[in-house]
Order: C-alpha cells, then sequence, then structure tokens
C-alpha cells in the first residue's frame, strides 16, 4: 500500500512532535484525523498539511483523557474516510517531580494523558486497524530507560508506555498490525520549554552538545523516523521501542 493511499490519525497534532508528523505525513499524500484541544493551533497545521499535499483533513477537538472523545474520534475518522492505517500516539503531558512533590492530581493527570489515553485508543481503533493490516506508533520517551528521581511519576508512565507496546505485539499480529514505540530525549518543543527553567535547559543543551551527536534532535527527525515505522519499508519491525536521542542513553551506560 502506498503513502498516498493511507489514513493517518495522530493525537496531539496542533504542535509539536505531533504537527511534525501530520506534516510530514501530509507531503506524502495521505489523508489525515488530526486533534487536539486547541482549535486555532489545530487549524493552524491541518491548513499546512493541505498546502503541503494532504488529500483530505479532519479536526476534532477532543480530550484524550475523556473516553467518550476518543470515540467520537474514531466513529468520525472512520465516517469521515471508510477506515484507518495509522495510528500515532502522540499525545502527553510532561509534569516534573520528585517523591516530595508527589500528588494524587499530578500522578491521575500524567497516568490518564500519557497512558490510559492511549491503551484506549487502541483498543477500539484495533479493528479498523486489522482491516487495513495497519500498524501503531506510540511516543514514548527516553525517560523509560532512566532512574529518573526528578521525573519520577513522567518516566513511569513511559516505562508503561513500553510495556504496552512490547506485550501487545502478539495479539496484535494476529490481526496483522505491527506496533512499535519511539523513545526521544529532550526536544525543542514548548513542552520541553515550558517544563524546564532557563538554567535546566541550559544544562540539558550543554549535555547534548557533547554528546556523540553534539546536538539534540529535531521534531522533523522525530518524525522522520515515525513515518519510517509506518511505512511498508518497516514490514518487518514489530514490538521495538526505539531510544531516538543521539545515543546519549547508550553513551551513559557504556
Amino acid at each position: 500500500m502506498d503513502d498516498t493511499s493511507k489514513v493517518v490519525l495522530v493525537t496531539g497534532s496542533s504542535r509539536g512532535i505531533g504537527a511534525a508528523i501530520a506534516l510530514l505525513f501530509a507531503k506524502h499524500g495521505a489523508s489525515l484525523s488530526l486533534t487536539g484541544r486547541n482549535a486555532e493551533k489545530l487549524s493552524e497545521v491541518a491548513k499546512k498539511c493541505k498546502e503541503n499535499g494532504a488529500k483530505q483533513v479532519l479536526e476534532t477537538i477532543a480530550d484524550v483523557t475523556k473516553e467518550e472523545e476518543l470515540d467520537r474520534l474514531v466513529e468520525q475518522t472512520i465516517k469521515t474516510f471508510g477506515k484507518l492505517d495509522v495510528l500515532v500516539n502522540n499525545a502527553g503531558i510532561l509534569i516534573l517531580g520528585n517523591l516530595d512533590a508527589y500528588t494524587s492530581e499530578s500522578f491521575d493527570a500524567l497516568m490518564s494523558t500519557n497512558v490510559k489515553a492511549p491503551m484506549y485508543l487502541m483498543k477500539i481503533a484495533k479493528s479498523h486497524l486489522a482491516a487495513t493490516k495497519g500498524n501503531i506508533v506510540n511516543l514514548s520517551s527516553i525517560g523509560a530507560f532512566y532512574n529518573n528521581s526528578t521525573a519520577l511519576v513522567y518516566s513511569m508512565t513511559k516505562l508503561c508506555m513500553n510495556y504496552i507496546t512490547k506485550s501487545c505485539v502478539k495479539d496484535l499480529s494476529k490481526d496483522g498490525i505491527r506496533i512499535n514505540a519511539i523513545c526521544p530525549g529532550p526536544i525543542s518543543t514548548e513542552i520541553f520549554d515550558n517544563s524546564f527553567t532557563n538554567e535546566e535547559k541550559q544544562g540539558i543543551l550543554e549535555k547534548y552538545a557533547s554528546s556523540l551527536k553534539g546536538r539534540v534532535p529535531t521534531v522533523e527527525e522525530a518524525a522522520d523516523l515515525v513515518f519510517f515505522l509506518a511505512s511498508d519499508k518497516a514490514s518487518m519491525v514489530t514490538g521495538e521501542c526505539m531510544p531516538f536521542d543521539g545515543g546519549v542513553f547508550v553513551s551513559s551506560t557504556t
């Protein structure tokens, strides 16, 4: 199946990595189901996608923590396009904090957005992906591989995402569905900028400046990896959780 016939659903597509993923699929002629909470920003991304080759773009304002809104998202996608080939679970939030900073509110917010939402979306999209022998790409984090006390619950949610990705392989493979995850390190996005102080950001950038690649990855490079995993060229790749940090993690463990 060539890329121009694909229908791709991208959550959290109004900004950052999600917007870059949507734009890349658009440039290859895919039809897109985009969702986010900011109508103005989502419309801006949809406009760019249309200008860059998307066959058709559906915009759905949705809160991924509400199952009824995810039901509506999938229903509208199928009603509009008649099928679904690729699900990209990109929506996520970052709340930093160690054990002392733990609150039930932040725990529930992180779990609802980063774990429950993608898992539920996978469940309700499964039959549609089975019909197209499609695939799922989950956005995890390099934080899933570290013992990181300053991002305790966030890193735990990304470890959960990796566990879900690997544990669902057998069941999904029975229906011809592939599933993979990418695990980015810090990328210069709105979430990154809003989550760290200038001093913390400078420290992270300096760490990456002295890394194997000498810089942080870009959102476009993250989109390239997602696009590859969703393409037929990756037909033998499933159940993988791929670090995407320019070698920072592997160089710190060798």
